[in-house]
């Protein structure tokens, strides 16, 4: 099976054109007809269009920033703007460009989509069977496209019909309107979407029954969509891996689990703009020690240090207190760096190889700090030895050298493995390859545990959770992974799916959906800890000022802002 490969083309009747703007200019991308999408060639490129939009939100810092700040998985870094999305302060605004940006991209993408529903479907050069599989996938992402927008701004405008001019009105449809259509969309997905299809990463029959039992988890429909969740699981054949981090693997992003993933190329010239995540989750590590140097090669690279994760989420991994149980912590995160160059001044005795940084959970005595320090050549005490540990000096969630000194901890801290790329040209070169995971099966399992939950069925619930739990295991320590029936709940589910998921752009709407974005928030990121600026109305985001300043009638901001 082949990789998809995005076509970034543009039809002339939907160049640039954002839904009510009448200030923006038009540019012709390309010069594909009308007529040329009533072809299968231009009906599959159309499609293809579609898709290109998502990677302007995944794995990008726009879509990072709204759905990993603010939550209880992760802080903000020491690099970087927009600080003041993670909390909820004065900054988080209608003027904000990351709004906007979400906001433009993705009404583009929807007008995509629009037009080859639409042209596809007035069609009499093509028969109904090569049809109905392209508008399905348009059909798909304009689902996914809607679905992201509504989450974030609530109330939005609504339209299903290809825009080809400019216009200068707009009206927001009820949220419930909003949903309604996403449902209709999906629903056409699953009836009319292959199960597999020959390039991986379009939309498959599987991805929309996932995406459709998240929509109605996300609208209080248990019911629509416990099924939804189970046929996943029961009715293709998939497994969970025996490996929880299988699926990262970037020499094989065609694992069994993942259900839908936002393709990137190794090639520039077909991922002219690439996954970024390797530099957003990377700290500043080559400040820290001297002998270090940016590099590529297992653990290093190239740091923008956006996101740090908050103590809550470290120690969220710990099975007894210990991390010698989960696996996902330990074999996920680097928490070491080695020195890797004599360019630099090495401390005294130490060698290319030798321990230069160890970040650990531990709260150190005096007499476990000098054992560290016999066994770990190149670690020094107060330097280059680090814990998160709750209680480490009496400050909880925070970042402390062995002498309690304050560190800059808000610049070195453990990275997940599943960002790092070493495939780029240069160690400069921001523009990765490696593709990024939207929906995968443990996922379904935990979505499906919660919508039991809901339901009142933690006792099958919990089945579904340990089999999440019990693969994550390491070898022998199967039993001590496993919970009753009585320790399930939204939280502990939340908890799970930190565990399984965190980075991953699902956060934010994670604890929206479940009614826990204040509460956790509040008690586990450092900022809503100290500032605590949240409130009510940040549940939804402002309309971008942009939008509401282009259109000549009068169109409602959200309250708040």
């Amino acid at each position: 099976m082949k990789k998809m490969k995005y076509l970034i083309i543009v039809l002339i009747s939907l160049s640039i054109v954002i839904v009510s703007c009448d200030t923006l200019d038009e540019e012709i991308v390309s010069g594909v007809t009308a007529e040329y999408l009533n072809t299968p060639d231009g009906l599959d490129a159309g499609v293809n269009a579609a898709y290109s939009f998502l990677r302007s939100y995944y794995a990008k810092e726009d879509g990072n920033k709204l759905s990993v700040f603010g939550t209880d998985e992760y802080t903000h870094g020491g690099h970087g703007g927009d600080w003041d999305i993670d909390r909820y302060g004065a900054g988080l605004n209608a003027e904000n460009g990351r709004f906007w940006s979400l906001w433009a991209n993705f009404y583009q993408a929807i007008n995509s989509c629009n037009a080859v529903v639409e042209r596809a479907t007035a069609s009499e050069d093509l028969t109904e069977e090569q049809k109905n599989p392209k508008i399905a996938e348009a059909r798909f992402l304009r689902a996914h496209y809607y679905f992201v927008l509504v989450q974030s701004f609530g109330d939005i405008p609504l339209t299903l019909e290809e825009t080809q001019g400019v216009e200068t009105e707009a009206t927001r449809t009820p949220e419930a309107d909003v949903y309604t259509a996403i449902i209709s969309d999906l629903e056409f997905a699953i009836a009319n979407l292959p199960v597999t299809q020959s390039e991986f990463g379009r939309a498959t029959q599987v991805a929309a029954k996932h995406m459709l039992g998240l929509v109605h988890l996300t609208r209080g429909n248990n019911t629509g969509a416990v099924p939804l969740f189970k046929s996943v699981i029961n009715d293709y054949g998939l497994a969970l891996d025996t490996d929880p981090l299988a699926r990262y693997n970037h020499d094989n992003e065609q694992h069994q689990e993942i259900l839908f993933s936002v393709q990137y190329e190794e090639d520039p010239l077909l991922t002219p703009s690439g996954n970024h995540s390797h530099l957003h989750f990377r700290p500043w590590y080559e400040v820290y020690a001297s002998g270090l140097i940016r590099a590529l090669g297992h653990g290093y690279g190239r740091p923008w240090i956006r996101y740090r994760p908050t103590g809550w989420l470290l120690n969220n991994f710990r099975v007894n207190g210990e991390y010698d149980v989960d696996s996902r912590f330990t074999e996920g995160y680097q928490t070491v760096w080695y020195y890797n160059t004599t360019g630099n001044a090495l401390p005294e005795g130490a060698s290319v190889g030798d321990t230069a940084i160890y970040l650990t959970g531990k709260d150190f005595t005096e007499a476990e700090v000098a054992a560290i320090e016999a066994r770990l050549p190149g670690v020094q005490a107060g330097k280059n030895l680090y814990s998160w540990h709750p209680n480490a000096k009496g400050k909880p969630w925070s970042w402390y050298t062995t002498d309690g000194t304050n560190n800059n901890s808000i610049n070195i801290f453990p990275v997940p493995w599943k960002y790092e790329d070493n495939k780029r040209p240069s160690v400069n070169h921001a523009e990765g390859s490696r593709d990024m995971i939207v929906y995968c099966l443990s996922e379904t399992y935990l979505l499906l545990a919660e919508a039991l939950l809901n339901d009142n069925k933690p006792a099958e619930a919990v089945e579904y959770i340990n089999a999440v739990r019990q693969r994550a295991a390491y070898p022998g320590k199967e039993n001590e992974m496993l919970i009753s029936a009585g320790d399930v709940t939204i939280d502990f589910i939340l908890d799970e799916r930190a565990r399984e998921f965190n980075g991953e752009q699902k956060r934010w709407f994670d604890l929206k959906r479940t009614g826990k974005l204040i509460n956790r928030y509040t008690m586990y990121n450092p900022e809503g800890q100290t500032n605590n600026f949240i409130q009510p109305y940040h549940l939804l985001r402002p309309i971008p000022a942009n939008q509401l300043t282009r259109v000549t009638n009068e169109m409602r901001q959200n309250d708040g802002y």
